[in-house]
């Protein structure tokens, strides 16, 4: 298996995630990566450049940037849709479908895209309402050659979400039933659910084309680098052996320290008497280079123990 990891790591350095993607691939580079999960997941906020005219130079050169630093782009993640049908959901799911395009302009091979879930929602419901927003999908992806993967959650982020564990993602890519698309297992999300790694992977089977691999103490789902919390390793990666799993090791982890203060930690500067105290609240970009390469170092040990790793 080869290693990848997302430009989501390095998002607390730049002002925008899509917009300064650039910025974001250089410091990937610099930190040692060859595989990249490149993040859409923010670009349908405003100053994202998919949302401007000219949209295809930007991604233009962003594949040219990428050819230069040596990364390869083998994998993406959407932004959201909403349940509701109407206007919004309509220019949400048109932004997805941009997103598509994207990918196949960068030769990316597939993109993850959340299921959508309706709060007090029924599972059947559910599963028939996201076969149809995934169906309608898919021709565009026929036509951009990208797969589409449908991602696990658990019931402490999206009760209603059912996507629990692997007989859940079989039954919808059962109804989905095309072969462009597949499930991507979040392992942390997993280990929250508190499942049994090695039994969801083995029921997945050739129905997994794709993971988030990320840890943490089976509370909250909090994306730290592998062995900063407890899950089991060797479940997951003897559960990948097994099946002969083709795809990548997508590292979806914010590697200590944690840079991206935002989002799962919500780290705050210190106020007393009006005056903020900053100076602490980001590691400078180097140190957090330095830990990217250690947790990269980290992964090829486990998967070498298993003699899986391919560089």
């Amino acid at each position: 298996m080869r290693v990848a990891t997302t430009t989501f790591d390095f998002s607390g350095y730049v002002n925008h995630r899509t917009a300064n993607a650039a910025d974001i691939l250089a410091m990937l580079a610099d930190s040692g990566c060859k595989y990249v999960d490149f993040s859409l997941a923010l670009s349908d906020v405003p100053g994202s450049p998919l949302l401007e005219d000219g949209w295809e130079k930007w991604v233009n050169d962003i594949g040219n940037i990428s050819a230069r630093l040596g990364l390869k782009l083998i994998q993406s993640h959407s932004s959201d849709t909403v349940y509701e049908y109407g206007e919004k959901r309509d220019y949400l799911t048109s932004i997805i479908k941009r997103e598509i395009e994207v990918c196949g302009m960068l030769g990316i091979g597939g993109i993850v895209v959340h299921g959508i879930e309706k709060a007090n929602g029924e599972r059947e419901e559910f599963m028939e309402k996201n076969t149809e927003f995934y169906k309608e999908l898919l021709p565009l992806a026929e036509k951009n050659g990208v797969e589409i993967y449908t991602e696990n959650t658990c019931t402490a982020n999206c009760p209603t979400y059912y996507l629990f564990d692997g007989k859940d993602m079989n039954e919808l890519c059962e109804r989905v039933n095309h072969p462009l698309f597949g499930a991507c297992w979040d392992v942390g999300h997993g280990h929250v659910q508190g499942v049994d790694q090695y039994k969801e992977i083995t029921t997945m089977g050739k129905n997994l084309k794709a993971l988030h691999v990320h840890d943490n103490y089976g509370v909250a789902d909090i994306h730290i680098q592998p062995y900063g919390g407890n899950v089991c390793y060797d479940a997951l990666i003897k559960g990948l052996v097994d099946i002969d799993y083709k795809g990548y090791f997508t590292l979806e982890a914010l590697c200590a320290p944690v840079s991206d203060r935002f989002c799962f930690c919500n780290r705050k500067p210190f106020e007393k008497d009006g005056v903020v105290y900053d100076k602490a609240l980001m590691p400078p970009l180097a140190l957090k280079i330095r830990s990217e390469r250690l947790m990269l170092d980290t992964v090829r040990f486990m998967l070498e123990a298993y003699d899986c790793y391919e560089d």
